[in-house]
């Protein structure tokens, strides 16, 4: 079977695939699926905060609805906003809301909800090789009754209608199709993605970062590099965090000496801390002595603890000294519990235990 055959019969499975499909798909699934609608009693406090998780909803665009119920008292806000599933363990654990991670481009979707108007957040993408959270958080004295609606839509809806009528026609293709769906998808392509890394609105920049992330080829890696050198933070920023994603996406260890220079040469605190928690993603021996740097410092929770878990994952010897001070000063629970894992596996592929280990480098 020639090649052209293949492809106009793998056309015609699909297409056909399609025209079921579409018979099947109701007014309702057009306009938007409501995947939740009720009112929410919320509890104070981050471990009772309501969640909505997000999982695998490839091309979908998400909207939300929340409305304070009349009787909650006009001084009271709630938090919400969508971060991935794994950030959010650690923010609760922690139980602080992390306004670092927000300036540092860690939230997908941050707004609060009050008394004087519904929140209405439209068009929130979900990027695809995460899982993400929508979380309802009430820090305030009592609990709240809220109104909340959480709805997806496929962001190619009209081609519900539009499918069938090219099949009949014999115009639908596979490749015209998914093309088309990846870029209404990312609504951005290499280039944009690229200039948008230092462009002064946040919500572009993230979303260029995010969408490299996902869709960054060895190609973009070449110009991120060249991006650490730029005379804007912000690019500089954003283009380490990018590079630590797309690392951590092929297991590209070797990117790790490109953000160390980096690294030894800025003078920026805000781009050091973003190069800190690209060395994370990329989790390489040769960034051991900056990670155990930071993780005794002063910075932000969340990096500390991104930190204690790519010391997990290089298990280096170099770090044991490092985690046992952790573990042993007056830390969060969840760092110590973290760092003790790290401990762990570096003990078993020494031939020791945790407790050994700390008893041996305890001052």
């Amino acid at each position: 079977m020639s090649n052209r055959l293949k492809k106009v019969l793998r056309i015609n499975i699909f297409a056909f695939t399609l025209l079921i499909a579409a018979s099947f798909i109701t007014t309702s699934s057009v306009m938007g699926l409501t995947d939740f609608d009720q009112t929410k009693q919320l509890q104070n406090g981050y471990a009772d905060a309501f969640i909505y998780t997000v999982q695998n909803y490839k091309n979908q665009k998400f909207s939300l609805e929340v409305t304070l119920a009349e009787t909650v008292p006009d001084t009271y806000e709630v938090y919400v906003f969508c971060v991935p599933r794994e950030q959010w363990y650690r923010i609760r654990d922690n139980n602080t809301l992390g306004i670092d991670a927000i300036a540092e481009n860690q939230f997908l979707y941050n707004q609060t909800a009050t008394t004087d108007e519904t929140l209405v957040g439209e068009n929130i993408v979900i990027p695809d090789w995460e899982s993400w959270t929508f979380v309802f958080l009430n820090l305030n004295g009592d609990e709240v009754s809220a109104d909340i609606m959480v709805k997806h839509q496929h962001i190619l809806w009209w081609l519900w209608i539009v499918i069938p009528s090219l099949v009949v026609a014999g115009l639908v293709t596979y490749g015209v199709v998914e093309n088309v769906t990846r870029y209404e998808r990312a609504k951005m392509d290499s280039e944009k993605a690229l200039k948008n890394l230092g462009i002064k609105n946040e919500g572009q920049r993230q979303r260029a970062a995010y969408w490299l992330i996902s869709n960054g080829t060895k190609e973009d890696i070449a110009v991120l590099k060249e991006l650490l050198k730029s005379e804007n933070p912000l690019s500089r920023a954003n283009s380490a965090f990018a590079i630590g994603g797309i690392s951590k996406r092929f297991g590209d260890k070797s990117l790790a000496r490109t953000l160390i220079d980096q690294y030894n040469v800025e003078e920026n605190e805000m781009v050091k801390e973003e190069i800190v928690g690209a060395l994370c993603d990329v989790a390489d021996d040769s960034g051991v002595d900056i990670l155990v740097k930071y993780i005794k410092s002063d910075h932000n929770e969340v990096l500390r603890f991104s930190i204690a878990e790519a010391l997990e994952e290089i298990a280096s010897p170099k770090s044991i000294q490092t985690l046992v001070e952790v573990i042993n000063d007056d830390n969060t629970d969840a760092l110590k519990i973290a760092c003790r894992r790290a401990l762990e596996k570096i003990a078993k592929a020494e031939g020791t235990t945790a407790d050994a280990l700390i008893k041996k480098h305890s001052k």
